[in-house]
């Protein structure tokens, strides 16, 4: 502001003046509105809003032609049609569960030579009940008809249930067929995990002025968090814009919550959908925005320049994971995951190299061996010759480049190339740890017979095997700081190779050799935004504090849990994949090309964090899927096995180690004091079960000093007292409820 202009109060002529001026360019911009918009934009926005939009309106100018009205359960959004125009509004509003979106599209631009305007409804919440818009009895009857149709067996209450948490705004909104579609995939989707989709191609868009494709899906449990953003994100990256959304949450912030999803979807130069993209390959990659983040520097090195599609470059991050596995027991500094990442990303040209060579390799249209040997040969020679002048650097990023066509040419079979998965799965062939740069007998002193690498949503696991036939454990391995996670994740690999090593010594005597399974998570932390989103609803409704608090608590204990669950039947299942087969060894998945090409039979054990509801489930999905092991596939199952923990078998050969241990240095452990310190805790099962054999044959010679599990560390020079330690053994209870 001139710091010399001197204002003054507008007399009442001025004033009145201004106003009839504005008022008549109010008037101006609201008759525009009206005339210049379709009908079902005001069908969908009353009137009161169109006030609030011709309002800002008159200031969309001053504001750089993007005006956001923010109201306390919507957004209304301003701005010039554009191709990304979408993907820029979705952007602003990463931090909000959005129930509702759609666009619309005036038929002239508010000035010439510029562009015509689009107007944006984003809804965070639905109304409170008091206030809430009631569905039509005709429409109501018409829907529970449809839903009655297509699935008999359900209940008045099951269909009043579902039709409480699809808003008339939402049924309005869908055609019959559409909501059809929706309703199919709802209910395909509460027994899912995988994304549930159809798409239907719009033939007549140009006449009806529609969308030229429908993508409809359900999804459960999806993250509320930038999940619109991304799937726009995607969707421009395919060349196509998205027209509208029409979203329903059902059960939200449960752990059956169930996403409904209807999107129109139209080319992003105007042409119909099919004819500016591949639809396959962008469906592809929309069926794995759940469970992978993709705005990383893989995408900005390679998808964004187009060096990569975004699918391809998934194979690049799980290059990047494997490779660090390998290379981190040689130096773990030097081959830490952000140096084997940045390894990768350093001369992309090779690393697309290696992408075309696994390509040909296992894609199931495009395999051609002889192409994939030529593209071997270049890339060996590529990589020898890398010599960028800096010897160390030169070094570090051959040994990465080289362990990613290491994998690729050890592979044996992967599920890369399957259409709807929720992790990728590879067998290898384990001589790949015989060209690892390091002394590898120091680190690996045998081959085991099999190497599964499973990589999935916040976790990563391998499942190792040194017999044919051998039996082992699935540990899941739950950090709670992403400090620990890190450490953690230096030495999966190394916990499941040496846990599956001494079980093979262990069986020595017996046909079954030795196996581990271990699967380590991200901390819960991951999902901190989507607890503060629903926090931010509670206040929003005025929740009380107190009630809050306790809300977020329960929130969180069964989240923690579902996604445990949904982590290990994430990886039975891809692991599933890789091994369910007729007799002659040919796999029944499609898509999967096996150079293997003979059955495998793997043989699950329980432990850490495999819980009964998750050992019975895996047994019923093996008999679901006629794996020929049936209900042999897990062991220990509640109801069709006997139950290691409640027996103490393997904690009862440990216990009889120790007791021969003490007597070989001179301690009769039935009669001669001596101290304990236990890594477990007395809900474990080798540990609780060892601490109670411990608590009742030897409670006056045995003194515990101290015991530490995942719930916390407990010291007492003096002993810990083994009634409570017996009782929470029984209780199934960790350390952290022993009394203080």
């Amino acid at each position: 502001m001139d710091p010399h202009h001197k204002s003054s109060a507008l007399s009442p002529n001025e004033l009145h003046q201004a106003v009839a001026s504005e008022a008549k360019e109010f008037e101006k911009a609201y008759r525009w509105i009206e005339e210049h918009f379709p009908p079902a934009f005001l069908e969908e926005i009353e009137p009161s809003t169109r006030v609030l939009i011709a309002r800002n309106l008159l200031s969309f100018k001053l504001q750089d032609q993007f005006s956001q009205i923010h109201l306390k359960d919507r957004a209304i959004i301003l701005c010039n049609d554009a191709p990304d125009a979408d993907l820029n509004i979705l952007k602003k509003y990463t931090n909000y569960a959005i129930r509702y979106y759609r666009s619309f599209i005036s038929n002239e631009p508010l000035e010439k030579n510029q562009a015509k305007l689009r107007i944006s409804l984003l809804i965070f919440r639905e109304p409170t009940k008091d206030v809430e818009e009631k569905l039509d009895p005709a429409k109501k009857a018409e829907v529970q008809n449809l839903v009655k149709s297509r699935n008999p067996n359900l209940s008045e209450g099951e269909i009043e249930s579902l039709l409480h948490h699809l808003t008339p705004r939402f049924l309005r909104s869908m055609t019959q067929e559409r909501l059809a579609m929706a309703l199919d995939m709802f209910f395909r989707a509460q027994t899912r995990d995988l994304c549930q989709y159809e798409i239907k191609r719009n033939e007549d868009w140009k006449s009806k002025k529609a969308p030229s494709l429908q993508l409809v899906m359900a999804w459960r449990n999806v993250p509320t968090a930038r999940f619109l953003s991304r799937l726009a994100q995607t969707a421009a990256s395919h060349g196509l814009a998205i027209r509208k959304i029409v979203a329903a949450y059902v059960e939200p912030y449960s752990t059956q919550s169930v996403l409904i999803l209807s999107l129109g979807l139209h080319g992003l130069k105007g042409n119909a959908a099919w004819e500016e993209t591949d639809i396959d390959d962008f469906l592809e990659e929309i069926v794995l925005l759940k469970y992978f983040e993709t705005n990383d520097v893989v995408t900005e090195i390679f998808v964004k320049p187009g060096l990569l599609r975004g699918n391809e470059a998934h194979l690049v991050r799980n290059f990047a994971s494997f490779t660090h596995q390998v290379l981190v027991h040689g130096d773990p500094n030097l081959y830490s995951y952000d140096h084997v990442m940045e390894g990768l990303c350093r001369h992309p040209e090779l690393t697309v190299l290696l992408c075309r060579m696994f390509e040909k390799k296992f894609h199931p249209q495009n395999r051609d061996l002889t192409a994939f040997e030529e593209l071997r040969k270049q890339a060996v020679d590529s990589i020898e010759k890398l010599d960028t002048g800096q010897a160390v650097n030169d070094m570090r990023r051959k040994n990465i480049l080289k362990q990613a066509l290491i994998f690729t040419t050890h592979c044996l079979k992967t599920n890369v190339y399957r259409h709807n998965k929720s992790a990728f799965a590879f067998r290898l062939d384990p001589t790949y740890l015989e060209q690892v740069p390091y002394d590898r007998t120091n680190k690996f002193p045998e081959i085991p017979y099999g190497i599964f690498f499973i990589r999935g949503m916040h976790y990563l696991g391998f499942s190792i095997r040194f017999k044919d036939l051998a039996r082992g454990g699935v540990r899941t391995v739950t950090p709670e700081r992403m400090e620990q996670y890190a450490t953690e994740r230096n030495n999966i690999f190394s916990e499941a190779y040496n846990l599956a090593l001494t079980q093979q010594k262990k069986n020595k005597d017996i046909p079954e050799g030795g196996s581990k399974t271990a699967i380590l998570l991200e901390p819960y932390e991951v999902f901190t935004e989507e607890e503060q989103m629903y926090a931010r609803e509670m206040e929003l409704e005025e929740t009380d504090p107190h009630v809050l608090e306790e809300k977020l608590k329960i929130y969180r204990r069964r989240h923690k849990l579902e996604y445990l669950y949904a982590s290990q039947r994430s990886y039975i299942e891809n692991l599933m994949a890789l091994i369910n087969c007729d007799d002659d060894g040919k796999l029944r998945t499609k898509d999967i090309l096996d150079d293997w090409k003979r059955p495998e039979y793997i043989y699950l054990g329980p432990d850490e964090n495999m819980f009964n509801d998750m050992l019975m489930w895996i047994v019923n999905y093996s008999v679901e899927c006629k794996y020929k092991p049936g209900r042999a596939f897990m062991s220990s199952s509640p109801k069709s096995g006997l139950n290691h923990k409640e027996i103490g078998v393997t904690s009862f050969g440990v216990n009889v180690f120790l007791h021969e241990a003490l007597v070989h240095i001179g301690i009769n452990p039935e009669k001669d004091p001596f101290t304990i310190k236990i890594s477990g805790g007395p809900d474990g099962d080798v540990a609780g079960n060892e601490l109670h054999i411990l608590a009742t044959r030897y409670p006056n010679t045995a003194k515990l000093l101290a015991l530490t599990d995942v719930s916390g560390t407990i010291n007492d020079p003096k002993g810990l007292d083994w009634h409570e330690i017996d009782r929470l053994f029984i209780e199934g209870l960790p350390i952290n409820r022993y009394p203080p």
